[in-house]
């Protein structure tokens, strides 16, 4: 069995050359996780969903993946890539430390760039508010049938 849940990310980024000039931005993820084969420490799930950066791109598709590793040091990579809204591509590149020390926290941030190509362009702070959408997290949360 699989296990599907949508997962929606708010926050702010800036632009690499105009770090006073912060932007609010918002993330839903879709993810598709396999079930893993045996007992392992590491394994990647598929992404999609749509992402909206003010200014740089609004309510655009996104297709990455996320990789979750258990063992220290413990992270999770989300990597995704979406167009601007005049159709430049790029791809944002972030993780989640998760820590036993403080658990909220690390579990509901994800620190992250964008790129253009090789290029860091934008600096993202993005955060799973519990109060405003966990519920609807639980809601999205479904196991099915592998075929």
């Amino acid at each position: 069995m699989s296990l599907h849940y949508t997962e929606t990310l708010r926050g702010s980024y800036f632009l690499v050359e105009t770090p006073d000039d912060v932007r609010a931005c918002e993330v839903s993820i879709n993810v598709r996780l396999p079930r893993p084969k045996g007992r392992v420490h590491e394994f990647e799930a598929e992404m999609t969903g749509s992402a909206t950066f003010d200014q740089l791109a609004n309510q655009v598709p996104i297709d990455g993946s996320l990789r979750m590793r258990w063992i220290r040091p413990r992270r999770v990579d989300y990597q995704f890539t979406f167009l601007t809204n005049d159709g430049q591509p790029l791809l944002f590149r972030g993780a989640k430390h998760p820590s036993l020390l403080r658990p909220l926290y690390t579990a509901t941030t994800l620190w992250g760039t964008v790129h253009e190509g090789e290029r860091a362009i934008a600096m993202v702070s993005l955060h799973f508010d519990l109060r405003r959408d966990f519920v609807a997290f639980l809601q999205s949360l479904e196991r099915q049938r592998d075929e």
